[in-house]
């Protein structure tokens, strides 16, 4: 993500969601650039997909927005699965009323992969200044055994965490224990945030990203999913 060029604001003809605009004009007003809205036929899903996918290879196209609700979900997932860009999925249970994007939700599970993916938007967020909450889940074989070691251990742990991570100093660090598709939605709500940011595999078989997807489907606010080793 760069601070110019054109954010998509997807709508089916005829059934145009007005939180989709509403979401790209706040990604606008955050990073710079312009909308423009993609009139997608009612065509069949593939058909639908292909369209986005083709309006997403523009060069002057940073990302897009689209509204992840039934029955429309099938092919919102190709979009995201396919993309070599990021992508906004705005969930059916999200209301997106701030014209401003002013804090962000970043979950970081300590992969490489994962860190790199949203580097640079973590680097633009921080630079345009839009408070950022990084979230780690720890699960019970990822507890770090340096743990009951007392607050010096744990300090270096997030220094280490950070560093891997590439997380700004500004950015504060939230730690949770359990599975980590709750502790996402839930830390939205709790935190107010105006949007998650998720860095994914693009893997979408049964039994993979399930993150992702419970994110997708539960989420308050909508959701940037970014493509581990996308276009820059």
């Amino acid at each position: 993500m760069s601070t110019s060029g054109v954010v998509l604001a997807v709508a089916l003809s005829g059934g145009e969601d007005p939180r989709v605009r509403r979401v790209a004009e706040a990604l606008t007003g955050a990073v710079g650039g312009r909308v423009r809205e993609l009139g997608v036929p009612a065509a069949d899903g593939r058909q639908r997909a292909a369209a986005v996918l083709n309006a997403l290879d523009d060069d002057q196209t940073l990302l897009c927005v689209l509204a992840a609700v039934p029955p429309d979900l099938d092919w919102c997932w190709s979009v995201v699965s396919q993309a070599h860009k990021p992508v906004v999925l705005v969930p059916s249970g999200a209301v997106p009323e701030r014209k401003v994007i002013a804090r962000a939700l970043l979950p970081l599970d300590g992969s490489a992969e994962a860190a790199g993916a949203v580097s640079r938007t973590v680097r633009l967020l921080d630079r345009v200044g839009i408070d950022l909450i990084v979230l780690h889940v720890f699960d019970a074989t990822t507890v770090p055994a340096c743990w009951d070691q007392g607050a010096h251990a744990g300090e270096a742990w997030e220094s280490e965490f950070r560093a891997r991570c590439g997380a700004p100093t500004s950015a504060r660090l939230e730690l949770r224990r359990g599975v980590a598709s709750e502790h996402v939605v839930r830390a939205a709500a709790a935190e107010d945030v105006d949007l998650i940011a998720l860095g994914w595999s693009q893997t979408i078989e049964k039994g993979r990203s399930q993150t992702v997807r419970a994110t997708v489907l539960n989420a308050p606010v909508p959701v940037l999913l970014i493509p581990i080793g996308g276009a820059p």
